[in-house]
């Protein structure tokens, strides 16, 4: 079977950074599900280079990109040409596949090319600002519908049929939307929490068992909350089996 090419979706750094990274199997592309429930897997950006890294054995590269909203690194394994005419200051327009390694999301580029026409910069952020009002439309009219069929097979169908919205566009927004729900769920836990920590401490801290029995949330999703206090500083452990808000 042919492999389908897939098409580079115009996007700002902050969209992939600030997404969830989904690995894939098989064949299946990788990609970062952005708040707005767009699949960024391949991208192209406009962005100007912060900083660039040659390794000493020619086998590695990297630019640092940053177009005002976030930066993201570019690697060049090998094919190191990409990058002989791009310099630190210049403004590239660099399409490629967002990949993941130990927590960073970077880009492997494809295509390099630098930008030394100002129109195109102001062109780019027209597209990407229709871009963004075309999905937040799709996005309403998904959220609008979901509650009115059965199922999610039939809710792709009747979009599909009835507004010309793309089976995986609505299975991003619906996954985004769920993401979202989960996200709020999360900072709740956090702040009872915290004031947990706060009321059933009597000098020495917080029993953490106390913490449990009374915040009505599993043990699994208080201690994953702990742990993320811990490492922002937030509280500290004065003692075994006590908490502290700092």
């Amino acid at each position: 079977m042919e492999k389908k090419r897939l098409t580079a979706v115009k996007a700002k750094i902050r969209q992939i950074t600030n997404g969830k990274y989904m690995p894939q199997e098989g064949f299946n592309p990788n990609y970062v599900l952005a708040k707005n429930g767009v699949r960024l897997s391949r991208v192209r950006l406009l962005a100007t280079v912060v900083d660039k890294f040659v390794a000493e054995s020619g086998k590695f590269a990297s630019i640092t990109l940053d177009d005002g909203t976030d930066t993201i690194r570019a690697k060049i394994f090998n094919a190191l040409s990409l990058l002989e005419t791009v310099n630190t200051g210049d403004i590239v327009y660099t399409i490629g596949r967002v990949k993941e390694y130990q927590g960073e999301i970077y880009i492997m580029p494809e295509v390099i090319m630098q930008c030394q026409d100002p129109n195109i910069v102001t062109l780019f952020e027209l597209e990407i600002r229709q871009q963004m009002d075309e999905w937040k439309r799709k996005r309403e009219i998904v959220l609008e519908h979901k509650a009115q069929v059965s199922d999610l097979a039939e809710l792709k169908r009747f979009l599909r049929e009835r507004f010309g919205i793309d089976e995986e566009e609505v299975e991003g927004i619906m996954a985004s939307s769920e993401n979202e729900e989960e996200d709020v769920e999360e900072k709740n836990n956090k702040q009872k929490v915290l004031e947990l920590m706060v009321t059933l401490d009597a000098g020495q801290g917080c029993d953490y068992t106390d913490l449990i029995a009374q915040s009505g949330i599993s043990e699994e999703d208080v201690d994953s909350v702990v742990n993320e206090l811990l490492e922002e500083g937030v509280c500290f452990e004065p003692k075994p089996g006590k908490i502290k808000k700092l």
